[in-house]
């Protein structure tokens, strides 16, 4: 089956094989750098039987799966064998390969996880360096100083439906923008390299993220326009694609970076997506920021850095201000943090023993922090995981896994990463797919020290073995310092907002080295790696994954109330040790509870029950003292948590978990009881309860009868508790002693109300509540008394008799 291609910009009709299929490439496949291709030739390997097990080798490596990670390749149809670009879809399994070729020069192939087929040829009149997907738009970088850019009916392109076009080409060219440079280069000037017209790098905006600030996107241009930067020489133009592509020709920003060719340029794809990176053959990387008037040029590497020309500039997925870069001429990738001046790499990664080549393209792991990948000149592609040491030295790497093609002569021209699959295209014309699987991440996943024990937790949860990793969870009982470790690896960290980090002032000089500069960007990196690259990465959709597996919402629930336990009594502790005075971030210890209220409340109605009603009693005696009404406030969330659980269970509930349990928080939220003994003085109508005396010497009676209650109808007395703190609140907002009265006795008349439906209809003896009589319907003495005095300015006499 063939398909016929119209290219409207250069009126030539191509025709492409539709249903080319693949084929599995020759690999050298290697996971780890113990076993590479120069180690297996070695003479005294060799002596010993070295080539006949390189042969094994060789031949085991035609399908391209070993353990770990799976590869298939696919070479494509390109007579001339000059593949230069690559550009994968968001959205469809579909990538788009060019060529400098003049005949065909653009390929799409189908990317499915076992197999690349190549769906779609197309040939343009100009050679194509650079290729950039959004949606069902194509650009194209070409060496004519023009970018093309085209429609593509993905869709029909992959035979399941149409992307809404009608049944024209399958690709048609739509627009043209012709870049600017620094100068001239129609004609070659003398200096130190010839000027050229390559496009040599176009890439889409990502989303801008609401109003960015600054001049940009300038205020004629939508957030959702297709905006798309290309290099030309030294030189980033900046379109919008709908605006620019038809009579005018005006780019959106102009700014040039290097006196030298930019290699590479790149969208920052976090918010508010305004930066832009790049580098080139003046071995300088620098950043724009777009929301500045004038030059845009915000931070840069120092010019005595020394580094070689940069081949490749790629931002780290997952942090806003890590950006990775490799120069064409060395084996080594630079690590840098934006926050810290760009004197020298916060960390430089060599790319493991065995490669004998530049790196010429890099990609971060889209799944993973740590994961980073390589190509290079030597046919090999490796990945990477970066390491932060326990003493603070600087960020290393270990190889993961290395694969080379075995029957090429061409270096890898680009790296590009999707979900947990890798992506490289040789120069020849062969392209690879290289699907990370569990067993490679199992050995790549980061340790601590302190929680040994839990390794295979750790490693279940880096391969993002989610449901594994929650059924060990479940089935091991776990100390303090293990829950503290587990919550760590299972928590979601939020992703660093632009709010929280800023570039550094540029210097005036860029040449001078600022003395220092690096050392705290080495810590940096070095803690921000063991932060974000422990466990799940920043906004992992860990919440929908424990809608879906129950073993994982029970693993949660588990360890969200084992750290909230553990972070509770160490509050208390400290409470009972320094006392008032005491704080933890800054902030009053009886505030640090209140604020774990959601916590506490969900841990409670949790099927696991971390938290015992004598730990929740000490945790609302703690703030009582500074804050009435939170107090009592959190005693009755708590008491609405054991009453829900109550009602909810079809079956007695344990005793730890029964309304019962709740003996002593209710004597401390409603004290002085009506079962206390002793002489206790008439409280004052304006004192808070803080303020009560302590209790009478028999506690023990008196919860016990607390607890009969509540056995007896455990819903009236957290009514009680709601009622104490309504006649607090009448009590605290003060006024005119008639309003106050009023207030008091609205709140207790309304209380015997509700107290009456909740009451069986022959009673409760041993409560004695008589809904007739509000002074009965509560055990708080304080209630009760003020509920009395309240009558007297009413002059309700009746009542008080």
């Amino acid at each position: 089956m063939t398909t016929a291609f119209f290219d409207r910009h250069t009126s030539r009709l191509s025709v492409g094989s539709a249903t080319s299929g693949s084929r599995r490439h020759s690999l050298l496949s290697t996971d780890g750098i113990t076993n590479t291709w120069e180690q297996a030739y070695e003479p005294s390997a060799a002596s010993a039987g070295g080539a006949s097990a390189w042969r094994q080798a060789y031949v085991a490596s035609d399908t391209g799966d070993t353990a770990g990670v799976q590869s298939t390749s696919l070479a494509l149809p390109d007579d001339s064998r000059f593949t230069t670009c690559l550009a994968l879809s968001d959205d469809q399994p579909l990538a788009a390969v060019g060529s400098g070729s003049h005949e065909t020069n653009m390929f799409f192939v189908q990317t499915l996880d076992d197999q690349l087929d190549v769906k779609a040829s197309f040939a343009s009149k100009f050679p194509i360096y650079a290729l950039a997907f959004k949606a069902n738009l194509l650009m194209a970088g070409t060496d004519r100083n023009t970018s093309v850019l085209y429609h593509v009916d993905r869709a029909r392109l992959l035979g399941f439906g149409d992307d809404g076009s009608d049944d024209g080409p399958l690709v048609r060219c739509v627009g043209t923008y012709k870049n600017k440079s620094a100068r001239s280069i129609d004609v070659a000037a003398p200096g130190s390299h010839v000027a050229t017209r390559r496009v040599a790098c176009v890439e889409f905006a990502p989303p801008f993220a609401g109003s960015t600030g600054g001049t940009w996107p300038p205020s004629g241009v939508a957030q959702t326009a297709d905006v798309f930067l290309a290099c030309l020489g030294g030189v980033v133009n900046i379109w919008d694609a709908a605006a620019s592509s038809g009579g005018q020709q005006h780019a959106l920003r102009v700014e040039k970076v290097s006196a030298q060719p930019v290699a590479r340029a790149t969208w920052s794809p976090l918010a508010p997506a305004t930066l832009v990176a790049a580098g080139g053959g003046d071995g300088v990387v620098s950043v724009l920021d777009l929301r500045r008037r004038g030059k845009a040029l915000a931070w840069r590497t120092a010019g005595s850095w020394g580094g070689d020309a940069v081949a490749d500039v790629a931002w780290s997925p997952h942090v806003p201000y890590w950006l990775a870069t490799t120069g064409s001429d060395g084996d080594s990738v630079s690590l840098w943090d934006l926050r810290y001046a760009g004197s020298a790499p916060a960390a430089t990664l060599t790319t493991g023993a065995g490669c004998t080549g530049a790196v010429r393209s890099l990609a971060w792991s889209a799944t993973h922090v740590d994961l980073l990948a390589t190509g290079a000149s030597d046919r090999s592609w490796r990945l990477h995981a970066l390491r932060a040491p326990a003493d603070g030295a600087a960020v290393s790497a270990s190889v993961v896994s290395v694969r080379r093609a075995a029957d090429d002569v061409g270096g890898v021209v680009a790296v590009r990463a999707k979900g947990s699959t890798f992506f490289s295209l040789s120069a020849c014309g062969d392209l690879y797919a290289h699907r990370v699987t569990s067993a490679a991440l199992v050995g790549a996943a980061a340790h601590r020290p302190a929680a040994a024990e839990l390794a295979h937790v750790e490693e279940a949860v880096y391969a993002r073995d989610i449901r594994g990793a929650a059924e060990a969870v479940l089935a091991q009982q776990a100390d303090a310092d293990a829950v503290r470790a587990l919550c760590d690896l299972f928590k979601a960290k939020p992703r660093p907002q632009p709010s929280s980090w800023t570039l550094p002032p540029l210097p005036q000089n860029t040449d001078e080295q600022p003395q220092g500069g690096d050392v705290p960007a080495v810590a940096a990196l070095a803690a921000d790696l063991a932060y974000y690259g422990y466990g799940l990465p920043p906004d992992f959709p860990l919440e929908a994954t424990a809608a879906r597996v129950p073993a994982v919402w029970q693993a949660l629930e588990r360890l969200n109330g084992a750290s909230l336990r553990s972070r509770l009594e160490a509050l208390v502790a400290q409470a009972e040790q320094a006392g008032d005075a005491a704080t933890v971030d800054g902030r009053p210890l009886w505030r640090a509870v209140v604020d774990r209220q959601a916590q506490i409340v969900q841990s409670v109605r949790g099927d696991t029950a971390p938290l015992d009603a004598r730990l929740l009693r000490s945790a609302v005696k703690l703030v009582l003292p500074h804050d009435c009404i939170a107090g009592l406030t959190l005693g009755l969330a708590v008491c609405d948590a054991f009453l829900a659980n109550h009602n909810a269970s079809p079956v007695p509930l344990p005793a730890e978990r029964a309304c019962t349990a709740l003996d002593g928080l209710v004597h401390v939220l409603l004290f002085p009881t009506v079962f206390d003994q002793g002489d206790l003085p008439q409280p004052d109508a304006s004192e808070p309860a803080a303020a009560r005396p302590t209790p009478s010497p028999d506690v023990a009676t008196v919860r016990q009868r607390i607890a009969e209650c509540l056995a007896a109808c455990p819903a009236a007395v957290v009514a009680m508790v709601r009622l104490e703190i309504r006649v607090q609140e009448a009590v605290l907002r003060g006024g005119e002693q008639a309003h106050v009265a009023e207030r008091i006795v609205a709140a207790m008349a309304d209380h015997a109300a509700h107290v009456a439906t909740l009451l069986p209809a022959s009673g409760v003896p041993r409560l004695q509540i008589h809904p007739a009589y509000p002074a009965t319907t509560t055990l708080s003495a304080s209630a009760v008394r003020l509920y009395l005095n309240a009558l007297v300015p009413m002059r309700a006499y009746d009542d008080y008799l």
